[in-house]
């Protein structure tokens, strides 16, 4: 904050507001960044929002009685429905943002050093919200989500060694009434654990941002406070939308009926936001783990795998398997949500040997040539 201008009432009383603005008031940025430079704000406004509508939910929510109490919400509270569907759309949305963010990364290269290690906590803030998603998924205590935590909870609890004990710490053991609750538990801290991350990604961030001449900058307000507005308005539009014309996009619609114990459901299958890292699973609970950490795991590595160097040469080679990448993305997520089938089952194996042979073997292999 520069000497001629007078710190605010409250800033004489709270220094680190007087230090926010100072930082805000000499924050000089590119002029040429794109409206989806805007997507780390979102994706942190959302989860701000996800914190306040799952605190009101987590008031009327009973674990003992998951479906009931969700029904109850919907149908007795008042707004009920409403901050249902604000929570169910904003994991929707929020994931949406990832994936995109993710993806804009990756065309970017913006995870070579010294982005590296920004790439590694974006990595992680994405599994934590893989994780205290499929929990909130596990709380609507449907048919399909029943049975995927009873399937979870029971294989895990009947294993030996450090994997035995950490299924039964995480699941209580076999599947019983104080599951859900302990499933809640987890769900709200590590939730609160996400923010922990953001905080850290944003720091890295700020410091690894191009110091860039002031003559092509421009300070944040109101270049980028304006900008940002507008990146706010889609996104709230967006929002609503689905909100009022579809708030349960990419649900089981069997997972809309109550869990039986008697009875599993034909399709056992996840939300979409969980699709694109576990569409193809291996046989067995710890199959699909297996495979979701291996997923994941690439990801981590990819600032190390790929072979351009420092700052990353973006050839035209490299963007086309990007893009590629996504569509084999999106095609495993669609051919999983259309449910089981022989044929589907193969493209799902196929679409998911390109993912690991695009990591493993395409980036560095193309990366290195481009880089010669």
């Amino acid at each position: 904050m520069s000497s001629n201008v007078k710190p605010s009432w409250t800033a004489t009383r709270l220094p680190f507001i007087a230090t926010w603005q100072a930082h805000f008031s000499a924050a000089v940025m590119a002029r040429e960044a794109p409206y989806l430079g805007a997507l780390p704000t979102l994706i942190t406004a959302s989860l701000v929002f996800m914190a306040l509508s799952g605190l009101v939910l987590s008031v009327h929510y009973d674990p003992a009685q998951g479906f009931a109490s969700l029904q109850f919400i919907d149908r007795d509270v008042a707004n009920g429905w409403l901050i249902h569907a604000f929570h169910e759309t904003g994991t929707t949305m929020i994931f949406g943002a990832v994936y995109l963010s993710l993806f804009r990364l990756m065309l970017t290269r913006a995870y070579k050093a010294p982005g590296d290690f920004v790439w590694v906590l974006g990595v992680a803030q994405f599994a934590l919200l893989l994780l205290v998603g499929y929990l909130g998924y596990a709380l609507t205590d449907g048919a399909v989500s029943h049975w995927s935590v009873v399937g979870a909870a029971d294989a895990t609890a009947r294993l030996t060694g450090v994997p035995g004990a950490l299924g039964t710490w995480f699941f209580g053991g076999l599947f019983g009434p104080g599951t859900l609750a302990r499933l809640a538990v987890f769900h709200v801290a590590l939730a609160l654990a996400i923010f922990g991350i953001v905080a850290l990604h944003y720091a890295g961030r700020r410091a690894i941002a191009p110091i860039a001449h002031r003559s092509a900058a421009v300070g944040f307000h109101p270049y980028y406070t304006a900008q940002y507005f507008v990146a706010f308005v889609v996104f709230a539009l967006i929002f609503a939308l689905f909100v009022f014309f579809a708030p349960h996009f990419g649900e089981n619609p069997l997972n809309a009926a109550p869990a039986n114990s008697l009875i599993v459901p034909a399709t056992i299958r996840a939300p979409w936001y969980l699709l694109p890292v576990s569409g193809f699973l291996l046989p067995g609970v710890w199959g699909g783990i297996i495979i979701v950490i291996a997923r994941l795991g690439v990801l981590f590595a990819l600032p190390w795998l790929d072979r351009s160097g420092p700052g990353g040469r973006r050839g035209g080679v490299y963007r086309s398997l990007v893009f590629v990448l996504a569509i084999d993305v999106i095609a495993l997520t669609v051919i999983t949500t259309a449910g089981p089938s022989p044929l589907g089952g193969i493209l799902a194996a196929i679409l998911t040997a390109w993912y690991f042979f695009h990591f493993l073997v395409l980036t560095p292999l193309v990366t290195a040539m481009e880089a010669a």
